[in-house]
């Protein structure tokens, strides 16, 4: 008991240690770009590219790869539905504006720049969400923190179907600690729980 005491205290010193992040990242179907990340005063440091993928065995049948690519098509329909499902759920989109607000606050950025294109399949529901983050393009859509740091946010709708593209790159420094609780706050928050109740409702009729 003592050492689970004492290994929770380490984690917790461990957790309260500030990360320093630096990445630029763009979309065009899939991410790409860089992220370096220093920890623990500089003797930790990570350095990863998303988006690149391992190059499997030859020799599968084409019939095998196309029914690959329309489950995956499948399965990314399914997902862009739910989502607009859980963002028009009452006061979802309002908290999950919120914890991205704490979130760029909680990260102390000197720098960070993001422009997007976001579409989604019903001109309707890109209008919806066009409409839901008007408060954020407000907050965030460019302004200077301090001598040395600023944001910029550019969010552009796309009516003709879905797409997701753009890029961002960001200077950031946060305690890991914060965010964790940051993020704990939002999954149990009254919006997003009852969001939750809805989805699987619906998939357990569906």
């Amino acid at each position: 008991m003592q050492a689970a005491g004492v290994l929770l205290l380490l984690l917790l010193l461990l957790l309260a240690v500030p990360v320093n992040v630096l990445y630029a990242l763009k979309r065009e179907g899939c991410w790409r770009g860089r992220v370096i990340v220093h920890w623990m005063f500089g003797l930790v440091h990570l350095s990863f590219r998303p988006g690149r993928r391992r190059r499997g065995p030859r020799g599968r049948s084409r019939g095998g790869r196309g029914g690959r690519i329309a489950r995956a098509g499948k399965g990314l329909v399914k997902r862009r539905r739910d989502l607009v499902a859980v963002l028009r759920s009452p006061g979802f989109a309002r908290r999950l504006f919120r914890l991205i607000g704490d979130l760029i606050a909680a990260s102390r950025p000197r720098r960070f720049q993001a422009r997007f294109v976001v579409g989604l399949e019903d001109p309707a529901d890109t209008g919806r969400l066009w409409g839901m983050l008007a408060p954020l393009r407000l907050l965030f859509g460019k302004r200077s923190i301090g001598k040395e740091s600023s944001v910029s946010l550019e969010i552009t709708p796309d009516f003709s179907g879905p797409r997701f593209q753009g890029y961002s790159c960001a200077s950031l420094r946060f305690v890991p600690l914060r965010i964790i609780g940051l993020g704990l706050g939002f999954v149990f928050s009254a919006p997003v729980l009852r969001a939750l109740r809805q989805q699987k409702g619906q998939r357990a009729f569906s």
